[in-house]
């Protein structure tokens, strides 16, 4: 990947944060550098037992601010998350101490009102009420939330007010499960 005069195929953290301080299309550079250290991040945290979620980042004070969610059968523990942490430190640093401090690094667990984002996750919560917001609107509204019916190829169905609709994955914005409390 080629960001202007930063190639993203041997990154150096602080070049991509003080790029990011300085240009406006910084949200481009964070996409290249997300989709860059994804699959690194997920084959070391795959090699380790847990499963990557998702990966946020964001422009902070203080350079780069990188949220990775993961997730296990068993649930996610805080010793689980310093664990994670560890395998993903050498990731970002690239040999590089000065880069510790370009980042701000956290592992988390998906939480209750997990994201879905791959075909695989809505598969796992069919049975369960999700919330969802579309880029474009669809009979009139963006919002839905409601029963998740089934997935086929790459299409939900969902039960909103006993009425069924079907919804294109790519054409939803985000997606969580709404949370049971007891």
């Amino acid at each position: 990947y080629k960001y202007k005069d930063i190639y993203i195929y041997d990154y150096d953290v602080s070049k991509i944060v003080n790029a990011i301080k300085k240009d406006a299309e910084k949200f481009e550079l964070l996409n290249i550098l997300d989709r860059k250290i994804r699959d690194e991040i997920e084959h070391s945290i795959n090699s380790i037992g847990f499963e990557l979620m998702d990966i946020e980042c964001s422009p902070n004070k203080d350079g780069l601010k990188i949220i990775t969610f993961i997730d296990h059968f068993k649930g996610i523990t805080l010793d689980d998350c310093v664990k994670v942490s560890k395998a993903i430190q050498p990731i970002l640093e690239n040999g590089n101490d000065k880069d510790k401090e370009s980042y701000l690094l956290e592992v988390s667990s998906p939480g209750l009102n997990r994201k879905l984002i791959t075909k695989e996750h809505f598969d796992r919560f069919i049975g369960k009420q999700i919330k969802l917001k579309l880029k474009d609107k669809i009979d009139n509204r963006k919002n839905f939330k409601g029963e998740l019916l089934a997935r086929s190829q790459d299409q939900i169905e969902i039960l909103v007010d006993n009425l069924k609709f079907n919804i294109d994955i790519d054409s939803i914005e985000i997606c969580r499960i709404v949370p049971k409390f007891k």
